[in-house]
């Protein structure tokens, strides 16, 4: 049974992070070469300046509609001795400045695992989400409200090429050309 809740909670997580509202400009080729020009710099600058990731990066306050792991990095770089360091890497790879940055790598990376998770959603991935569903339904060990959020965040997981918005599915289609790309440069900065 527990092992069946992390899973569901797991899956929670990727998929409910993925749904987000926007009105930015579409991303671009170009948007997405600048972030993969910056990735190599800044992990070389997190090393040289012992500049670890935060423990809360992939949820803001427990809203997993808000993946935005650039953006939460921002208020701890800002505060570290390198920033000017690494603001100069932001602008040598292309962006007009670091929130520029932080918006297209947040993008980039929920478009980036809305790609890789939709590609695991296989008829036997569906079938434990829903046998996960009645497990937390039934549940001792949950309150009513969480219970409540669980469900819901489930289910709009089962549903979640209906529940993207039209920028999600455009940045989407833009990241997918780059997937090996950026999948060998993830690799490179592990």
């Amino acid at each position: 049974m527990k092992k069946g809740l992390l899973f569901s909670i797991a899956i929670i997580i990727f998929f409910g992070s993925l749904v987000s509202a926007r009105a930015d400009t579409p991303l671009n080729g170009k948007d997405i070469q600048h972030f993969m020009n910056a990735m190599k710099p800044l992990q070389e600058l997190g090393e040289k300046h012992d500049i670890g990731d935060s423990d809360d990066m992939s949820m803001e306050q427990g809203d997993m509609n808000r993946f935005s792991p650039m953006t939460n990095s921002l208020g701890k770089i800002r505060a570290h001795k390198a920033f000017d360091e690494f603001k100069s890497i932001i602008f040598d790879a292309g962006f007009s400045s670091v929130e520029q940055w932080a918006n297209v790598g947040d993008r980039i990376m929920r478009a980036y695992m809305s790609i890789k998770m939709t590609a695991e959603m296989t008829p036997e991935i569906i079938q434990k989400i829903q046998k996960s569903l009645a497990e937390i339904e039934k549940s001792d060990y949950l309150s009513p409200e969480v219970k409540k959020q669980l469900v819901t965040s489930m289910k709009r997981s089962l549903t979640l090429g209906k529940n993207m918005s039209s920028d999600d599915k455009a940045d989407i289609d833009t990241v997918k050309p780059y997937l090996a790309k950026l999948e060998r440069h993830f690799e490179e900065t592990e």
